[in-house]
């Protein structure tokens, strides 16, 4: 990512989110707020690049795209599903979570994420921390006053670069309450890191929880790495992140993900593959969202 610009991945994970809400029923998840978090000359860029890459990505379904429009339709359901997958999941976690007494939601790598906005009904009851580097950070608060929304009571924004900080180092310098169970959402983020960095923030989550505390995240296999068996799909998009100065470099061997984060003093609750992502939570829109080959959801509490 650059020093001073937001992350273009955020604002491309916020496009496909907002335009999954505007254009389909029934919805994974209704996010329309997403679109218009977007800024005009970022959609543009992202609707050309999402209709150029649909051949790319999809090449048997583009040879039926005659034009712009159904060539991004093609390109959104071939890049949104795992996103929206995601999304739902971490959303469905927490409200599992609140039942149980969860009363802090901690997103690391926040992005343009709408939650907080989304959910006011829970205001009083859910503290809100969105930890995100300060330059997606500083973007996002500006579009969000440009738009007149004011920042809930229970929001709080902490900006931190997770290369060189450290998550309790962070955390402990706001009003997080370690005794206090919490859910933390690490979505889209553990493949940009280094391996070590992924480890330390598992860690620090780890140290600055109270036991029963749970984490979501995504990760990508060790398969996608490899040019013989990675899809055209995550080939596409391992060039186009290395092109945006965001390149993706981490994944894991799902059959070690238990022992890794036991090792990390978590134990695992779940550990969904593509098929099991795809019949939960794609098959809402008819099948026409289609998941990452190599890309999976996980849940773990502290032991």
């Amino acid at each position: 990512m650059k020093e001073n610009n937001a992350s273009g991945t955020a604002f491309m994970t916020a496009y496909l989110r907002g335009y999954h809400a505007l254009h389909d029923e029934p919805r994974i998840l209704d996010d329309t707020l997403a679109y218009d978090l977007v800024p005009e000359q970022a959609r543009q860029a992202i609707e050309q690049h999402l209709a150029r890459s649909a051949a790319q990505m999809a090449p048997d379904l583009a040879e039926s795209c005659t034009d712009h429009a159904s060539a991004l339709a093609l390109g959104v359901r071939t890049m949104a599903g795992s996103i929206l997958a995601r999304a739902r999941y971490v959303e469905d976690k927490l409200e599992e979570a609140i039942k149980k007494g969860v009363q802090q939601y901690v997103v690391l790598g926040a992005g343009f994420d709408t939650f907080a906005f989304r959910r006011l009904d829970l205001t009083g009851s859910l503290q809100v921390f969105e930890i995100d580097h300060p330059a997606t950070q500083k973007v996002k608060r500006a579009l969000l006053a440009r738009m007149g929304l004011k920042e809930p009571e229970d929001l709080h924004f902490i900006a931190m670069d997770f290369t060189q900080e450290s998550l309790s180092s962070v955390l402990e310098k706001s009003v997080y309450n370690p005794k206090c169970p919490s859910l933390f959402s690490w979505l889209g983020v553990t493949h940009y890191l280094p391996l070590e960095a992924v480890r330390a923030t598992l860690r620090s989550i780890a140290g600055l929880s109270c036991s029963g505390s749970e984490i979501v995240f995504d990760y990508w296999d060790k398969l996608a790495f490899d040019p013989t068996k990675s899809s055209n799909r995550m080939k596409s998009i391992i060039e186009t992140t290395r092109k945006m100065g965001e390149p993706i470099i981490t994944g894991f061997e799902p059959s070690e993900l238990d022992a890794q984060l036991s090792r990390l003093q978590f134990s695992l609750i779940e550990n969904l593959g593509p098929s099991e992502i795809r019949e939960r939570y794609l098959q809402r829109c008819g099948g026409n969202y289609s998941t990452s080959e190599h890309v999976h959801l996980a849940c773990a509490k502290v032991k």
